[in-house]
């Protein structure tokens, strides 16, 4: 007698198959290898009351019989293991149990009838199970196997079976799109038996942990606990713990490879206050893709965002607040994944902080008084600003709580650079107000506008038509600019030029009477209010 993991399948579209198989045991014969029950013998057994009690057909104690080479049926040892034709075994359906439900997931009713799938939910052979974006199902086989079902898949319950009372299990699932993680025969019972089939392979099993991920075209295996049978196009390889296989349509199982490891995510932060949130991921040889799940519970059941990444930055633009869990793992060019990391961290990003609108950062600001603007934010009643002299916030210069969107400044700056902060409240559920994150910290400078010119001693001299002018010369940094007007011919800005310093001349367009503007202006061309200095130009 030989014990051989698989046992081969042919489905309706006669498509190539691939079988992941539990524990399938067979003898061989002369013309093919049967299925057989290896039972132990017990006190009080004998092949008439096993018969009666197990056996389609009670007279089949004969097969027994001389399979197992009995002489007296009546007597059997105690211990002894009876080789018995799992096709002459008593055949019940099972069913399987829903236990978890997270997100949108389906079950086929009737053809052309979907309804919801809640916890609890007993399902025979036959039923069709469909979940959508960030949805997860948890089922129980009656051997105690767990398979959950993630995003965006499609699995059949082709068959659900107990033989003879219950000692054995046999459980089939077609795995149409998606993927599965399952925990098959927890228990290690001998005979028990599962087959998981794609449209390219089926997977076959003894007691282990494995994932399996399939689309019309290609199917991928792995195997992160015991050993799995992977079988396509007529060829099957043992993918043991650690190593995963792929199978494309019509072609043979390419050999198993081993998972690239986990992430290592010690540099990852615990703390996030703004959004988006991002983790740099170190290298990984062999990594081509990532695949990442960010949920509420450790466990993943609760999704919150998933996405596969061709670069080594995950970026989750919306995550909810609170106690968070990122899964990662490393997928290599054939599309297999390896070993998952987990890194636990908290978000408080709300409520978020609002955006700036004056004074944009680094801004110069020439009001003593500023009147500081910025954006609404959803769900925030209140705003509370900060202004101080120092990054740290600890000379503070304002700070208020208000309702709108603008904060006049009660006291005047004097000239230098500033800090301010917007913090966004909101109402929290024990009725106080939440303070959302002060992340951003902009600056602004205060520089007051140059002071007036002092035109005390100013002189004017007319030479012809020709004005030349001596003033004082202006502070350190600042400059002129000058502009005349001609009121009597109702002339604006007949002549102006800046840059100037204490003596320039120009020529007159007009005579008559004239009024000059000059002003201080900055190296950033800021200029002051200007002084006025009218004279009469009169021909010689």
């Amino acid at each position: 007698m030989h014990k051989i993991k698989i046992k081969m399948m042919v489905i309706m579209n006669q498509l190539p198959i691939l079988v992941v198989s539990v524990s399938l045991f067979f003898v061989a014969s002369s013309a093919l290898a049967e299925a057989m029950w290896r039972y132990t013998v017990r006190p009080g057994d004998n092949l008439i009351t096993l018969a009666n009690q197990h056996l389609i057909n009670a007279d089949d104690w004969r097969v027994l019989q001389r399979l197992n080479h009995i002489n007296d049926p009546y007597r059997l040892p105690i211990g002894s293991v009876l080789r018995i034709p799992l096709t002459l075994v008593k055949q019940y359906a099972a069913s399987a149990q829903v236990t978890f439900v997270s997100g949108q997931a389906y079950w086929q009713q009737s053809e052309n009838h979907w309804a919801p799938l809640v916890i609890g939910k007993q399902l025979g052979p036959g039923a069709v199970i469909a979940t959508k974006d960030k949805s997860k199902v948890i089922i129980q086989f009656a051997d105690g196997s767990i398979t959950h079902v993630v995003s965006n898949s499609r699995l059949s319950l082709d068959a659900l079976s107990i033989y003879s009372g219950g000692t054995m299990v046999d459980t089939q699932l077609r795995l149409q799109q998606g993927q599965i993680e399952t925990t098959a025969n927890p228990q290690h019972i001998k005979g028990n038996q599962m087959q998981v089939i794609t449209p390219s392979a089926i997977a076959a099993v003894r007691g282990t942990n494995f994932r399996v991920t399939a689309d019309e075209q290609v199917t991928t295996q792995e195997t992160l606990d015991g050993r799995v049978i992977l079988n396509a196009a007529n060829q099957a390889v043992s993918v043991d713990k650690g190593y995963g296989s792929k199978a494309e349509q019509g072609k043979q199982p390419m050999p198993p490879v081993a998972l690239l490891p986990a992430v290592d995510t010690s540099s990852f932060s615990a703390q996030y206050q703004a959004l988006p949130i991002t983790f740099d991921l170190p290298q990984v040889q062999g990594a081509a893709s990532w695949v990442a799940k960010v949920a509420t519970d450790a466990g993943f059941n609760q999704l919150v965002s998933e996405a596969e990444f061709n670069h080594n930055q995950l970026v989750f633009a919306d995550v909810p607040d609170g106690q968070l869990y990122l899964s990662v793992s490393a997928k290599d060019n054939e599309g297999i994944v390896g070993y998952q990391a987990v890194h636990a961290f908290n978000v408080k990003a709300r409520p978020f902080q609002p955006e700036i609108v004056f004074p944009a950062v680094d801004a110069i600001v020439r009001e003593a008084q500023p009147t500081l603007q910025w954006r609404a934010v959803k769900d925030t009643q209140q705003y509370l600003v900060e202004v101080s002299s120092d990054v740290a916030f600890n000379q503070l210069v304002a700070s208020k709580q208000v309702d709108g969107l603008s904060l006049p400044l009660d006291t005047p700056l004097t000239p230098g650079q500033y800090y301010w902060r917007v913090i966004s409240l909101a109402n929290a559920a024990h009725g106080k107000l939440d303070k959302g994150p002060a992340m951003q910290v902009n600056t602004f400078s205060y520089k007051a506008a140059p002071d007036m010119p002092d035109i005390s001693q100013l002189s004017v001299n007319v030479v012809r038509n020709r004005v030349f002018v001596r003033t004082l010369p202006p502070p350190n940094g600042l400059s002129y600019r000058v502009s005349l007007t001609n009121p009597f011919n109702h002339q604006d800005d007949v002549w102006q030029d800046t840059g100037l310093s204490d003596q320039f001349d120009f020529l007159l367009r007009e005579y008559g009477k004239q009024i000059l503007y000059i002003r201080h202006v900055d190296s950033d061309g800021i200029e002051s209010a200007p002084a006025v200095y009218a004279f009469d130009a009169q021909p010689e």
